[in-house]
């Protein structure tokens, strides 16, 4: 059954969390320097979770957005995708669920797009792989183009250099392909890397899950250096909580990185 309060929340405040954590969203992404403007070529889409998840990674988004010169927004009432439902309805094994998720997140969706449509904007980024999946099932169905962020940077980095020695963990993405039959752009975080002079990489196996413990297990005793990259909020959560205990051992976001490389600022 799909969670009846968790709709109700989402229609309210935007978000899962509810009105009170959407207002601390709103100031948390102010004081990373997003903005919300009248008029924009794109509109950001920050997620539910991840500006105060991975606020680091956010921020250094943010950071690259102004470097590059994007004409952007965040939306003023951001609704979420609607992920959490899907696995619910998964998890249900019931079709019909599955086509009421489906319903309400083509409701989240429309409530997202009218707001960049009011503000011109053309291109629609989503920061979280999580709404990349749920997008994507709709993408092919508005004018609009919607893409994952590390697309966007692709397009935009042309290259730079950063001396480092890290481990990249690309993720299983195992409910985005169970749902879309499909991998998000993985290929143009590859594009990028290879346009990063002085990165070493050790490839972790990716079809490791970061959710279950025992495939976590084996691979976090695979990694070999002190810092892990990886493109999605979700993961970077899960492997720093599994490292609390590994000392000097961090873990960053694709945008950190790209950021490090193009001002020539440590990581």
């Amino acid at each position: 059954m799909l969670n009846e309060s968790l709709i109700a929340k989402i229609r309210e405040s935007g978000m899962v969390q509810g009105e009170a954590e959407a207002g601390e969203r709103a100031r948390l992404l102010q004081e990373m320097g997003f903005r919300v403007t009248e008029r924009a070529e794109y509109a950001v889409i920050a997620s539910c979770f991840l500006p105060s998840m991975v606020p680091d990674d956010m921020k250094a988004f943010g950071s690259l957005l102004r470097h590059y010169g994007i004409d952007y927004t965040l939306l003023p009432k951001e609704y979420c995708c609607g992920n959490l439902l899907y696995r619910q309805a998964l998890k249900s094994k019931s079709d019909e669920e599955l086509k009421r998720a489906d319903a309400l997140a083509a409701e989240f969706l429309e409530a997202n797009l009218s707001q960049a449509r009011k503000a011109g904007a053309s291109k629609i980024v989503a920061f979280c792989v999580g709404c990349d999946l749920v997008h994507h099932r709709f993408k092919e169905d508005v004018p609009e183009e919607i893409m994952w962020y590390p697309t966007l940077l692709e397009r935009l980095f042309r290259g730079g250099r950063l001396e480092l020695q890290a481990d990249y963990y690309a993720g299983c993405h195992y409910f985005y392909n169970r749902l879309n039959q499909t991998m998000p752009d993985l290929e143009a975080i590859s594009s990028i890397f290879s346009r990063i002079q002085g990165l070493e990489l050790n490839q972790l196996d990716h079809q490791l899950c970061c959710t279950r413990p025992e495939q976590m297990e084996r691979l976090t005793a695979s990694i070999k250096s002190k810092v892990v990259i990886t493109p999605c909020g979700g993961c970077a959560d899960q492997l720093q909580q599994a490292l609390r205990d590994r000392g000097g051992c961090r873990v960053v976001m694709l945008p950190q990185v790209v950021w490090a490389a193009v001002s020539g600022q440590p990581l």
